[in-house]
C-alpha cells in the first residue's frame, strides 16, 4: 500500500510541475490517474466521514464511482435552479484544467421532484444540490481510476501534502465499523386502514379531476416512515441492491446527516458524444411465482389498455421535448418489458442527435418531472399533487446522477427510494392514476414497489 501512495504521489507531483506554466488564476483542476486496483477501505465510513458524499453504479454496465467530500459546492433553491447550474457549470469551463484522455465524472448531484423551499425531512439537501468532489474513485470497461480535483489556489507543497493525506485515509483500514446486521423495524407508520382509506380519498378525487377532463393522468405518492433498531450499514445496502436489481442505477447522497438511497430502473437521459438516450418506463405488473404464471402476467400486460395507454403518455411527452433541441428523434415503435425481481415494466427506448451548443439542463428543464411521475399535464397535475399529497417528495421522484464539463452526462429518475436521517426512515412509492384506475389495485401496486428498500431489513432475502 505504501508504493501506491508514494507511486500516485509521484506521478501528482509530475502534474502539478507540467501544469504550472499554463495555469489561469484560481482554476478548477482535474488529475486523474489509472490504478490496478483501490486500495481495500471501509465504503460505509468513507461514505459517513465527510460532508458530502455520493455513489452511483450501472452494475450492468460495470460502472460506478465513489464520490467523496466537496471541493465546489453549487445548491440553488427556487425557480431558478436550472438556469443557476447552467451558468454556473459555464463558468467553469472558462477555468478548467485537467489531463484526462478519456471522458469522466466532475460533477455529481441531483434536484428535487420540484421547488420546496424545505427546512423539515428534506432540510440537508437544497432544491438543487450538485458538487465537484474532492476524491473520486472511479471503475469502467476501461479500468480504474483516481480522480483528485482541487482550485489551484496554494502552494504545490501544500497540494501535495493533501494529497498523500487523502489517499491514506482511503487506504486505511482502522476506520470505525457500522454493525452490518439489517436493522430491524422497531415502528412503521403509514400502513394501516386509516391510511388506506386516505388512499381511497386521494385517487377518488383524482378520478373525478379526470372524468371531468381537467388532466388526463396524475402520478400520486405514499411514504412510509420507519423507526429503525440501528444504524444502516451502506455497503451492505449497496451489496443487496446491486445483486438484486443489476440493471437498475443504485445511487446514495450523503448531505449533512441524511441520507438518500435507492435503486431505479428508470433512465432519465443519457447524454454522449452529442447524442442522448432517454426510456419512458410507465405500467407496471407483478411477477408470477413461476415461468408459466410470469408469461401469462406478461400477456396480460400488453392486453391492458390502462398500462398501454399510461405508457403512451410518457413517450409522447419524452418525444415531444426532446423534438426541440433535435432534428432526428428516434423511438421504438412497441415497448418491451423490463423485468425486475418483484415487478416488471413497459420501456421504450428513445435517443436523438443533438443540435449543436446544446445545454444539459435546458434539457432536463424540458424534460423533468416527466409523466411517469407527474402526470398530464405537467402543470396541472404538479399543482394537484401538492393539493392531495401531505409530504413533501424532495428528491423522490427527482433525478440524480453526473456530469462533466463536455456535455457527457448521465441521469436517473429517483423512484424505488428512500430517505434516512437520526434514526428514521422514510421510504417512497407512487403509481400512476387514469380513468378505469381501482384504489385497491393502485394501493397494492405501491406495496410492490416499497419490496425494493424493504426488503433491505428482512434477513430471509
Amino acid at each position: 500500500m505504501e508504493d501506491f501512495i508514494q507511486n500516485s504521489v509521484q506521478c501528482f507531483s509530475d502534474f502539478l510541475s507540467q501544469c504550472k506554466d499554463k495555469r489561469p488564476s484560481n482554476p478548477l483542476v482535474s488529475f486523474a490517474l489509472r490504478v490496478d486496483k483501490f486500495p481495500n477501505n471501509n465504503f460505509d465510513s468513507l461514505l459517513r466521514y465527510f460532508p458530502y458524499s455520493f455513489y452511483f453504479e450501472k452494475p450492468e454496465e460495470k460502472t460506478s464511482m465513489l464520490c467523496l467530500n466537496s471541493v465546489m459546492l453549487l445548491t440553488e433553491n427556487g425557480d431558478k435552479r436550472f438556469s443557476s447550474i447552467d451558468k454556473k457549470m459555464n463558468g467553469l469551463k472558462e477555468n478548467f484544467i485537467n489531463n484526462w484522455k478519456e471522458s469522466f465524472p466532475l460533477i455529481v448531484g441531483g434536484m428535487k421532484f420540484t421547488v420546496e423551499h424545505d427546512d423539515n425531512e428534506w432540510k440537508d439537501f437544497p432544491d438543487s444540490i450538485w458538487f465537484v468532489p474532492e476524491l473520486i474513485l472511479y471503475s469502467s470497461n476501461s479500468g480504474n481510476y483516481l480522480l483528485f480535483n482541487f482550485t489551484y489556489n496554494t502552494s504545490d507543497e501544500k497540494l501535495t501534502e493533501k494529497f498523500q493525506t487523502k489517499l491514506e485515509l482511503i487506504s486505511s483500514s482502522n476506520q470505525e465499523d457500522i454493525t452490518t446486521n439489517a436493522p430491524q423495524i422497531k415502528t412503521l407508520v403509514g400502513n394501516s386502514p386509516k391510511d388506506k382509506k386516505k388512499w381511497k380519498g386521494l385517487i377518488s378525487a383524482a378520478l373525478e379531476k379526470i372524468s371531468n377532463n381537467e388532466i388526463q393522468k396524475v402520478v400520486l405518492a405514499r411514504k412510509l416512515e420507519i423507526i429503525r433498531s440501528e444504524e444502516i450499514n451502506f455497503e451492505s445496502v449497496k451489496e443487496k441492491l446491486t445483486q438484486k436489481y443489476p440493471d437498475c442505477y443504485t445511487f446514495i447522497f450523503h448531505s449533512g446527516k441524511s441520507f438518500f438511497f435507492g435503486a431505479s430502473p428508470e433512465k432519465l437521459a443519457k447524454f454522449e458524444n452529442n447524442k442522448i438516450e432517454l426510456e419512458a418506463l410507465a405500467g407496471s405488473a407483478p411477477r408470477g411465482s413461476s415461468e408459466t404464471e410470469d408469461k401469462y402476467l406478461e400477456k396480460k400486460f400488453f392486453e391492458n389498455k390502462k398500462d398501454l395507454e399510461e405508457h403512451k403518455f410518457v413517450v409522447d411527452y419524452l418525444k415531444n421535448s426532446i423534438n426541440k433541441f433535435s432534428r432526428s428523434v428516434q423511438c421504438s415503435e412497441k415497448p418491451e418489458i423490463r423485468k425486475l425481481n418483484d415487478i416488471q415494466h413497459l420501456a421504450t427506448k428513445i435517443s436523438a442527435e443533438l443540435d449543436n451548443k446544446f445545454s444539459i439542463f435546458n434539457i432536463l428543464k424540458e424534460i423533468a418531472p416527466t409523466p411517469a411521475v407527474c402526470g398530464m399535464p405537467k402543470d396541472s397535475t404538479l399543482n394537484l399533487i401538492k393539493k392531495l399529497e401531505n409530504f413533501k417528495r424532495g428528491l423522490y421522484s427527482g433525478f440524480v446522477g453526473w456530469m462533466n464539463l463536455e456535455n457527457v452526462g448521465e441521469f436517473t429518475v429517483t423512484i424505488r427510494s428512500a430517505l434516512t436521517f437520526n434514526n428514521k426512515l422514510v421510504i417512497f412509492a407512487g403509481c400512476g392514476i387514469l380513468d378505469g384506475s381501482e384504489a385497491d389495485l393502485e394501493f397494492a401496486e405501491t406495496e410492490l414497489k416499497f419490496k425494493a428498500i424493504l426488503s433491505l431489513f428482512d434477513e430471509n432475502k
